[in-house]
């Protein structure tokens, strides 16, 4: 493969990324109220590990109850997203 076709190939995997991140915008948009909507975009901005595994999440809920998920249900998504990523640190001192 010479230059110009990883380039290309670049591009193409670039363009498909692109058009994929905008699909999933507009289907969180349609399952989202308007404030959890822009809470989420937030969330991208900030933690993309997190924001992929809430829009995961978001569908999900959105499919089983069949209305639009509002800020505080998201809220609580969140939280609990939170917890399992969260890994808790301890420090134990052994005296000699």
């Amino acid at each position: 493969m010479n230059d110009d076709e990883q380039l290309e190939d670049a591009r193409r995997k670039k363009l498909e990324s692109k058009k994929m991140q905008e699909q999933l915008k507009s289907t969180l948009r349609h399952a989202l109220d308007e404030a959890a909507y822009n809470r989420l975009m937030n969330v991208s901005v900030a933690n993309s590990e997190i924001y992929l595994s809430a829009a995961k999440s978001v569908l999900v809920y959105f499919k089983r109850a069949g209305r639009k998920v509002n800020e505080d249900e998201l809220l609580s998504l969140l939280r609990a997203i939170k917890e399992q990523n969260e890994t808790k640190t301890t420090i134990t001192f052994h005296n000699k």
